[in-house]
């Protein structure tokens, strides 16, 4: 089966064909103050771990381990700080598959997305989120305010920063969106899918899938066949350059 994953809108990776798990993720970007976040590399043990085949074991365990280790280190990371009343905790998207004999599983927390094609060309598409109604009322709204003549990104950020955190604050939780974070919490929101035995499987971030559902780059199936994903980057980066206000694209 060809795997091609991406990581992240600027970085990307191929997984070999034959491996039994594969894992990107992505961080959401913590929002608080004083210095009470911990730092970027909480991400890694979260991918290392995810990595890990774990023999015979269910996504369902893998998760609850990973889960388990990310809670033990962020109370190591945060034992003895003073947090300020907003604090908004670390949290990231993850999409993962394994393979259990000839049949593929695949569990997903957040955003991230998931294309899947079998040997008939039955597609499984995995990519709507509730996180992504609220990224679109955001845009729409923020392109209200630049017709309206606000065009400075400080002031717009400004005032849907209230939003942006309730929305946050709503993540794993019903009427919210679903997140991994370093909370038990987050297992009864993972989403579990049986894949059979697909031909191909593509994992990526929402920002990769913009070359789909904002930028018309591409369709899900082309997405899918395509194995140049630094060229797929390099399209998403020039349209977003060619349109520094956002006003093209709003986002």
């Amino acid at each position: 089966m060809r795997m091609v994953g991406a990581s992240s809108a600027k970085r990307a990776m191929s997984m070999r064909p034959g491996s039994s798990m594969a894992s990107p993720a992505s961080m959401e970007r913590p929002i608080c103050r004083r210095g009470a976040m911990l730092p970027g590399s909480w991400r890694a043990p979260a991918i290392t771990c995810a990595r890990w085949r774990g023999g015979g074991a269910d996504l369902e365990a893998i998760l609850a381990a990973l889960v388990s280790r990310l809670a033990e280190e962020q109370r190591q990371a945060l034992a003895g700080k003073e947090l300020p009343a907003d604090y908004d905790p670390p949290a990231a998207c993850l999409v993962l598959v394994k393979r259990f004999g000839t049949m593929w599983k695949a569990a997903r927390l957040g955003d991230s997305c998931l294309l899947a094609r079998s040997a008939d060309g039955d597609h499984r598409i995995l990519t709507y989120s509730p996180n992504n109604e609220f990224d679109n009322w955001l845009a729409g709204e923020a392109g209200k305010r630049r017709l309206a003549g606000m065009t400075d990104m400080k002031q717009l950020l400004a005032e849907f920063r209230p939003q942006h955190l309730a929305s946050r604050r709503r993540r794993n939780s019903g009427g919210g969106h679903s997140v991994l974070e370093a909370h038990p919490r987050a297992l009864a929101f993972a989403e579990y899918v049986e894949l059979g035995n697909p031909e191909a499987v593509l994992l990526c971030t929402d920002g990769y899938y913009r070359a789909v559902d904002h930028y018309h780059l591409e369709d899900d199936r082309s997405l899918l066949r395509r194995t140049d994903v630094e060229r797929v980057l390099q399209s998403i980066r020039e349209v977003e350059a060619a349109d520094p206000s956002c006003e093209r694209f709003p986002r």
